[in-house]
């Protein structure tokens, strides 16, 4: 058994798309290393957008993601935005790498191509550095493979998660055998893959920090999302309108809205290309944080034990990617939202003192296999619609399968180890217009009737 680091999984990054912006932003500054390497004094680069990546690349920023990894951009939003590196690229027209300047123009360099071909991996793109006479010089191919994971160039197979063998059956025998839970397995684990408790409790206080002040940024920021559909922040008017309601104008209780909220409000910045955590990805990043924040300030636990709840989520979310994935290019939405889901549930029903294998593994497949077959259909390729509300619907969810596991003591009859299967086998199934292409399901629907309002008004 080989169980990765929870933390190649949980970790800190910008929107709108752990697979379209940050996987292609950490591929162009690996090509960018390449370049620097190859000696070359000048020359022309070029990108190639293929798959999902040209399908819904515009709507996720992928343009301005790999300018900004090409030209040299610190991966941190509070210095340049990454439309606004993409902006400074177009108007210098070069981009320098190691003292030499090379032409590179984003609306001439930067190809979308939407053929269909057979490729390694539906998230593809091809950097190449051309001469003078349009030779290639230096070419190469990288994968994005989700949450941020990247193959290609130095990263070689890319992600830790993708080499790791293990289900959560096996966990579950070694905790029995060792007499530990799920928590002191994941940090006996860390220790054998060489992180301190020292280390393991900064990066854990750095994620839960991140996690809160997304929901703060979110509850607190109003305005409108960039993109075509002009979509206003929700967030702000949600939380104000829980703080005046009374309890008898509640249909659910209370942590379900505030859960609700939270989530939009962590999905609403990761849309506007915010800093949020990939649990397990950008486009879900709101169900975790809003599950732990309302059972925080509803039961009262304290950062650690919060701490001890991300591990378990943790070791969830990489047990989907290791044996099935979590890309909505690959296998929809369900292994985005559906994962997230599960994560929330079993850090949930730990945070309430389930039992590891009688309650969370329950809470975790409840989750998920109710999201088995989720299409990834984003309007325009837009982490938006119907992404936002997908977060919240998710985040309430994962309360009420570890509410549901806490009740019923008895064994399920399925497995988390057979839900994540099916969702993988379901994946392979799934046409591929509704896995992140924005040409089927809910966004084929609207821009059909988009057209035909359009065409209603003008006639």
């Amino acid at each position: 058994m080989d169980v990765p680091s929870v933390f190649t999984l949980l970790k800190v990054g910008i929107g709108p798309s752990s697979s379209h912006t940050m996987g292609p932003f950490f591929a162009a500054w690996d090509f960018r290393g390449l370049v620097a390497a190859h000696g070359v004094t000048g020359g022309r680069l070029r990108v190639i957008l293929l798959g999902s990546l040209a399908a819904t690349g515009r709507g996720h920023l992928t343009d301005a993601a790999v300018a900004a990894g090409l030209s040299g951009h610190e991966f941190d939003r509070a210095a340049t935005s990454l439309p606004e590196a993409l902006a400074a690229v177009r108007a210098a027209g070069e981009i320098g790498i190691a003292g030499h300047r090379f032409v590179f123009q984003p609306d001439e360099d930067i190809v979308f191509d939407g053929s269909d071909r057979d490729l390694p991996h539906p998230n593809t793109l091809r950097f190449e550095l051309l001469g003078e006479d349009g030779r290639v010089l230096l070419a190469e191919e990288y994968r994005s493979l989700g949450g941020g994971a990247v193959a290609g160039g130095t990263f070689g197979e890319g992600a830790d998660w993708k080499k790791g063998q293990f289900t959560m059956s096996q966990v579950l025998a070694v905790c029995r055998e060792e007499g530990t839970d799920l928590v002191g397995f994941v940090r006996e684990n860390e220790r054998r893959l060489g992180l301190g408790n020292e280390e393991v409790a900064a990066r854990l206080a750095a994620l839960w920090t991140a996690m809160v002040d997304s929901i703060s940024r979110g509850v607190s920021t109003r305005g409108v999302l960039p993109g075509r559909l002009h979509l206003a922040r929700r967030a702000p008017g949600m939380y104000e309108a829980l703080q005046e309601r009374t309890e008898a104008q509640h249909v659910l209780s209370r942590e379900m809205d505030y859960a609700s909220t939270y989530a939009i409000a962590v999905a609403e910045e990761n849309a506007a290309g915010g800093r949020v955590v990939t649990a397990p990805t950008c486009g879900a990043a709101g169900v975790v944080p809003a599950v732990l924040r309302v059972l925080q300030e509803a039961v009262g636990v304290p950062d650690e034990r919060i701490h001890d709840a991300l591990l378990v989520a943790g070791l969830i979310g990489l047990a989907v990617a290791t044996n099935a994935s979590i890309a909505g290019a690959e296998v929809g939405c369900q292994g985005e939202v559906g994962t997230a889901s599960a994560m929330a549930a079993a850090a949930a029903c730990c945070l309430l003192g389930g039992d590891p294998e009688a309650q969370v593994d329950r809470a975790a497949e409840t989750a998920l296999e109710h999201y088995l077959g989720l299409t990834c259909d984003p309007v325009y390729g837009l982490v938006q619609i119907p992404c936002i509300e997908r977060n919240a619907a998710a985040a309430v969810a994962a309360l009420h399968a570890a509410s549901l596991a806490l009740l019923c003591r008895g064994e399920d009859r399925i497995t988390f180890d057979t839900a994540v299967a099916a969702l993988a086998e379901t994946g392979r199934d799934m046409d591929r217009k509704y896995k992140e292409t924005a040409r089927g399901g809910i966004a084929s629907l609207f821009e059909r009737e988009a057209g035909d309002r359009q065409g209603t008004e003008s006639g």
